[in-house]
């Protein structure tokens, strides 16, 4: 959840910007290249960036005490 709330506003301006397809290219080559960047990043972003953030509040939690 604390993931969902830092990343989604992150996301708004690069989904009102849009994705530009340069004019040399066909519209399957740049739209596979641009599936292929966010598609793995979407896939492997939240797992590393949930991670590092269970590793920063492991710490807090067992100082409160409720670990």
């Amino acid at each position: 959840m604390i993931f969902n709330a830092i990343i989604i506003p992150a996301l708004i301006p690069i989904a009102l910007k849009g994705v530009k397809y340069p004019p040399g290219r066909r519209r399957g080559t740049a739209a596979g290249a641009t599936l292929l960047y966010y598609g793995l990043g979407g896939v492997i972003v939240p797992f590393i960036g949930i991670k590092a953030i269970d590793m920063m509040i492991d710490p807090l939690l067992a100082v409160v005490g409720m670990k």
